[in-house]
């Protein structure tokens, strides 16, 4: 079962991550009026750099911590993608930071904005979902006396 719910974490990872890539596209389309064309590759690229080295471990230590102080598990649909999607800043600047720098209030940091905020929302709200779904189950009260009288 621990297989089968990394794999669920692991499509959810893949799926926010095409989320992020489609909100990145709309963006530009819809705000700009433009397509990616030739920059394609390289949007592909340098995103999924910073989504596996940054975004990947930052969504875990988010879940985690989240997770750990929540009392209910339902407010995780509020909690996590809340915080994933606030996240959105931390890749932005290691795009930009590898690229040669440039603003962080300029039209592409925008457009990397929507990816990541998009992406962390999914990604929080899917894993609020299977956490729910997954969550350890209290022994029965019942039960534990019976064995031990």
């Amino acid at each position: 079962m621990l297989i089968f719910r990394w794999a669920i974490i692991l499509t959810i990872f893949i799926l926010s991550y095409f989320t992020g890539f489609a909100a990145y596209t709309g963006t530009l389309w819809k705000v700009w009026g433009e397509t990616l064309g030739g920059d394609r590759y390289a949007v592909m690229f340098w995103s999924g750099l910073a989504y596996l080295l940054i975004l990947g471990p930052l969504f875990a230590l988010i879940c985690i911590l989240v997770k750990s102080k929540l009392k209910h598990p339902a407010l995780g649909l509020l909690f996590y993608p809340l915080f994933c999607s606030l996240s959105f800043i931390v890749p932005t600047a290691f795009i930009f930071l590898f690229n040669g720098g440039g603003s962080l209030l300029s039209a592409e940091a925008q457009l990397f904005y929507s990816f990541f905020a998009a992406s962390g929302l999914t990604f929080g709200l899917g894993y609020g979902i299977i956490s729910i779904i997954w969550r350890p189950k209290p022994p029965m009260q019942n039960e534990s006396l019976e064995h031990v009288q």
